[in-house]
């Protein structure tokens, strides 16, 4: 019987990149399994098949470089541990106290003055911003991504991207420009490659992204992972 949590700490345990050991992300603790107890490891298929289609190139992923690696991992891992959205919001509002690159409602909230005015028209009563990044490097509040509760915006200087959750036919993992990438449903759009310096909050957004589409419309297609 596969073995998915630590017996030491109940979290979720992760395949090594050798493929031979789990490894427990909070305490340490590390088993050796054979390669039948690793096989939904070895093919990425660790989170709810009933939400999910599997084309992506797990493994690949893994090896590509440490970042992918990073970026696939948390998402796989937030979407195990959490199972609302609600509750990875928490997570992430957490981190946000930590960086400087990022904004939200009582965290330098002064720095979304711009983009709030410019999305009024784009969001509805009551929708929440779980986070703002500002990507203008010259002009700055001209451009980046917000995400709400409900979708991701994509802001350039002339024109926003509103990209609903429940209608996102896919997510691609990749690596492009010397950063890792994940874009919800076009190849070369709504990309949300930058969100400050971690990747492990792309990780946490992507797996919130999900847990939200599915929340706000249960009965919504499967969400294809795919990647490079």
């Amino acid at each position: 019987m596969k073995q998915n949590s630590c017996p030491n700490c109940s979290a979720k345990l992760e395949l090594s990149p050798n493929k031979k050991m789990l490894i427990c992300p909070y305490c340490g603790s590390e088993f050796t399994v054979s390669s039948e107890e690793t096989d939904g490891y070895e093919s990425g298929e660790l989170i709810n098949k009933d939400l999910f289609y599997y084309e992506w190139q797990y493994d690949k992923l893994l090896n590509y470089n440490n970042d992918c690696r990073e970026v696939v991992s948390s998402f796989v891992r937030y979407l195990n541990e959490y199972d609302s959205a609600e509750k990875l919001k928490e997570y992430i509002h957490g981190y946000l106290l930590t960086s400087d690159d990022l904004s939200a409602p009582g965290i330098r909230e002064d720095k979304m003055s711009g983009i709030k005015a410019r999305i009024t028209s784009y969001t509805e009563p009551g929708e929440e911003i779980l986070l703002y990044y500002d990507n203008g490097i010259f002009f700055h509040g001209k451009a980046g991504i917000v995400i709400t509760d409900k979708q991701a915006l994509f802001i350039e200087s002339k024109k926003i991207t509103a990209v609903e959750f429940t209608k996102i036919p896919y997510l691609y993992f990749g690596y492009s420009v010397g950063l890792p990438e994940i874009k919800l449903g076009e190849r070369y759009l709504n990309n949300i490659q930058k969100l400050g310096s971690s990747c492990k909050l792309m990780g946490a957004v992507a797996a919130y992204i999900c847990l939200r589409a599915f929340e706000i419309a249960p009965g919504r297609p499967k969400i294809k992972l795919t990647s490079f």
